[in-house]
């Protein structure tokens, strides 16, 4: 009687410790599965928050201010929507928004449409081209880049300026290349208007006052310095064992450094240099 009790009380221990098994698989394979969705919904919001920053929409902008411009300032204050009726010019380099490409380094995102604010110094965006639609700013990445379908790039950029200060902006790709690129700065400014100073003088109504400024980009350290008036100082720019040659071009073709397109030629001449025909130069 003893013995089948003790075989009774075996079986019974060995039945309890497999169901305890069994339910510590269920809890483990549970916990498992809830740890693998968390992952997945983890990846799949921070892929989502990647992508609406790389679509670059600043949601606290007030959308109103891309056509109302409510937002300038001078020195006497905000200037008004009812005065921009006034202001003669505009803020875009172009008005109308232009089809295009938007990259996150390599990796083209979409189709949009963009134009460029010089005078926020943003571009502006679209899905579509209707009017009905409200353009957003594009944020400010290094890494992004809008591509027109015309060819025409715009690429955010590191830079100093003439008088040495750093400025991070969007800039006009003007001269493709593997070692050095061409930049164009677009800038815009805001003049008040002025009130005649008698009677034989008309008053002088605000304005949007364009102008350019080209930028030379060394893609080895990826900072774009301000072109220089002077010839010598341009062809320090490039390596010292292409300068000979980028020296006799500028010679031999009377080339204007201060000419976009002759500025044009003598990157493309200085990309196209290879490093074994310069050191035996």
């Amino acid at each position: 009687m003893l013995g089948y009790l003790q075989k009774q009380t075996l079986n019974f221990s060995e039945v309890a410790n497999s169901k305890l098994l069994t339910m510590k698989k269920t809890i483990i394979l549970g916990l498992l599965a809830i740890l693998g969705s968390t992952a997945i919904y983890a990846q799949s919001t921070v892929h989502a928050a990647c992508e609406a920053s790389v679509v670059g929409y600043t949601e606290t902008r007030n959308p109103i201010n891309f056509f109302t411009f409510a937002d300038l300032r001078s020195a006497n204050g905000q200037v008004t929507t009812a005065q921009i009726s006034n202001v003669v010019g505009s803020p875009y380099i172009v008005e109308a928004f232009q089809k295009g490409s938007l990259f996150y380094g390599e990796e083209r995102v979409g189709t949009f449409y963009a134009r460029y604010n010089g005078f926020n110094k943003e571009i502006e965006i679209k899905k579509g081209n209707s009017p009905e639609e409200v353009a957003k700013a594009l944020v400010k990445d290094e890494k992004l880049k809008f591509v027109y379908d015309n060819q025409d790039e715009l690429k955010f950029v590191a830079f100093i300026d003439k008088k040495g200060n750093r400025h991070d902006e969007y800039l006009l790709t003007k001269s493709q290349g593997d070692k050095y690129q061409l930049l164009e700065r677009p800038l815009v400014t805001y003049k008040e208007a002025k009130k005649a100073a008698n009677s034989f003088m008309l008053d002088v109504p605000s304005k949007f006052v364009h102008r350019t400024e080209l930028y030379a980009l060394d893609l080895g350290t990826n900072i774009a310095s301000q072109i220089p008036t002077k010839k010598s100082k341009l062809i320090d720019f490039f390596a010292e064992s292409e300068q000979i040659q980028i020296a006799a071009l500028i010679k031999k073709k009377s080339l204007n450094i201060k000419d976009v397109n002759h500025l044009s030629q003598i990157f493309d001449f200085a990309n196209s240099i290879s490093q074994d025909i310069a050191f035996k130069e």
